[in-house]
C-alpha cells in the first residue's frame, strides 16, 4: 500500500455485498481500504466481472483487479474465472509504479 500511495495511486474494493456486510467484514478483518457496494450489480455487469451462476449463487462478482489511469482508461486488468485464485496484484502494482 505504501508504494501505491507513493505513486499517487488509490485502491478501491468493490463487491456486490451490502455496505453493512462490507463494514462488518472490514471491521472483523482489520481491512482499511475503501470499500464500495455494487448492490445493484451495475458495475459487475459493466466490467463483465459477474458470475451468472456460481454453485447456485446468482450475480456474484468474480475476483478481478483493474488498473485505471487518471483519464479513466483501463490500462491493465485481470478477471479470474476460478474464485479460489487471486489476481496478480504485484504485477498490477508494478505496472502502476512504472506509469508514475
Amino acid at each position: 500500500m505504501d508504494e501505491i500511495h507513493k505513486a499517487n495511486g488509490e485502491v478501491l474494493g468493490i463487491s456486490v455485498d451490502s455496505p453493512f456486510s462490507q463494514a462488518k467484514w472490514a471491521e472483523q478483518e482489520g481491512f482499511r481500504t475503501t470499500l464500495l457496494s455494487d448492490l445493484g450489480k451495475e458495475t459487475v455487469k459493466m466490467y463483465s466481472t459477474m458470475y451468472e451462476d456460481l454453485m447456485g449463487m446468482k450475480g456474484i462478482a468474480k475476483r478481478s483487479a483493474f488498473l485505471i489511469d487518471k483519464s479513466g482508461t483501463i490500462v491493465q486488468k485481470e478477471i479470474l474465472d476460478d474464485a479460489k485464485n487471486l489476481p496478480d496484484l504485484d504485477g498490477l502494482i508494478g505496472k502502476m509504479i512504472s506509469m508514475a
